[in-house]
C-alpha cells in the first residue's frame, strides 16, 4: 500500500454521520509499515467500540468506520474467521465489526453491512507468517503474496459495498 497524509485518510472515510465529523488517527500513524500492509486498521482510543479500515484502489483512498458488536459469551467454545486474512481464532479474537451505509433518507439509516474481523485489526501479520510448506507447494513468497492479494480484494469489496450504496441512492432519485 502506498503511503497516505493524515488528510487523505481523514477524507476517504464515507460513512462518518454528522456528529462523527473528528477521526482520530492512531499514535502510531507516522510510522506505520505501509509496504507490509494492504489496510491501514485502527481503533478510536477514546471510543473504544469504534474502529476505522482504509485502504486504496485506482489510486485512490478508501474508508469506513466500524462498530464492533459485542462478543457474545455464549459462544465461548467456537473458534471464528476472520472475512479478511481468512484465518481462524478464538471467538474473543474475532469480532463482528459493522459499517452503516450513507444516506440521506432517514429511513435507510439503518442500512448495515457486516464482517467478522480480528479484533485486533492487524491482519498483516498473519499474511506475514510463514506457511508449513511440502515439497509440492509454491514458494513461501508466492503463498504470502497470494493470500496478501487476496486479502486487499476483499477489504476493497467491502468498502466499496458501504460507500456503494451512496452512489445507488443518488442515481434512483
Amino acid at each position: 500500500m502506498r503511503p497516505m497524509t493524515r488528510e487523505e485518510v481523514r477524507a476517504s472515510i464515507v460513512n462518518l454521520g454528522p456528529t462523527e465529523k473528528k477521526v482520530r488517527l492512531p499514535a502510531w500513524f507516522d510510522d506505520a509499515p505501509w509496504h507490509r500492509i494492504d489496510y491501514l486498521g485502527w481503533r478510536d482510543m477514546r471510543a473504544p467500540k469504534r474502529a476505522y479500515l482504509v485502504t486504496e484502489a485506482d489510486d485512490q483512498a478508501l474508508g469506513v468506520l466500524l462498530r464492533q458488536a459485542p462478543n457474545d459469551a455464549a459462544h465461548t467454545s467456537r473458534a471464528l474467521m476472520c472475512d479478511l486474512c481468512r484465518s481462524t481464532r478464538r471467538f474473543n479474537e474475532v469480532s463482528l465489526f459493522t459499517a452503516q451505509r450513507p444516506s440521506r433518507d432517514k429511513r435507510e439509516r439503518l442500512n448495515t453491512l457486516g464482517l467478522h474481523l480480528c479484533t485486533d485489526l492487524d491482519c498483516a501479520v498473519k499474511m506475514h507468517t510463514k506457511p508449513i510448506r511440502q515439497t509440492f507447494d509454491p514458494l513461501v513468497d508466492d503463498i504470502i503474496a497470494t493470500r496478501r492479494e487476496g486479502m486487499r480484494s476483499r477489504t476493497i469489496a467491502f468498502i466499496r459495498s458501504v460507500s456503494d450504496a451512496q452512489r445507488t441512492t443518488r442515481r434512483q432519485r
